[in-house]
């Protein structure tokens, strides 16, 4: 048997496209909240924990519920083609919020939201790929996760100095997951017998 890497490839691209979310979210997030509404640094150490709260709660319980979810598009792919889209337009608006209650409102449904695909498409790797395999397939995923942490610190850095309001970093953010979006759906199918 031999790694279908491209195959593998598109699957990374959701792992580059949350890397490179949560880069540019735990960067530009904290200044935000800093510069904007001169928060103290207790206050935004525990708005920057939300994202573990939902990570701990409803990660666990979507993976789950994906495991039984039946479609013809797959077990994972309908949650990521939902919960990724509607990531992609929240991130948008987080530094275009100017009140903290609009601010937090965006931020916490964001974070919701982003638990709802996180899990499937961690999954869906182990979906498509023998067991043989899973190794050197694992190796890919995280080389794509690398490049987008890479692409958050370099890119993200770069767009920050051209934008006042931080906004280009997310809106960047927000395309790259739209691109990766759209390679999960129309280069990775997931196998029949496990969504059938």
């Amino acid at each position: 048997m031999k790694l279908n890497y491209q195959n593998t490839g598109m699957i990374g691209f959701g792992f580059l496209a949350s890397s490179l979310v949560w880069g540019i979210y735990n960067t530009f997030v904290p200044l935000l909240l800093s510069e904007r509404f001169l928060l103290t640094t207790a206050s935004i150490g525990l708005i920057m924990t939300i994202d573990n709260f939902f990570g701990v709660i409803f990660q666990p319980l979507v993976g789950a519920i994906s495991d039984r979810t039946i479609t013809k598009r797959g077990r994972r792919m309908p949650w990521i083609m939902v919960g990724l889209p509607i990531c992609a337009v929240l991130f948008i608006f987080i530094p275009k919020m100017y009140t903290l209650a609009s601010m937090m409102g965006v931020i916490i449904l964001f974070n919701l939201v982003m638990s709802l695909w996180r899990s499937p498409v961690i999954a869906l790797m182990p979906d498509v790929t023998p067991t043989a395999l899973r190794s050197k397939a694992n190796g890919v995923i995280n080389l794509m996760g690398g490049i987008g942490s890479i692409i958050a610190f370099l890119a993200g850095g770069a767009l920050a100095k051209q934008s006042p309001d931080l906004s280009l970093p997310f809106i960047m953010a927000s395309i790259v997951m739209v691109l990766s979006l759209f390679a999960l759906i129309f280069f990775v199918r997931e196998p029949i017998g496990l969504s059938l």
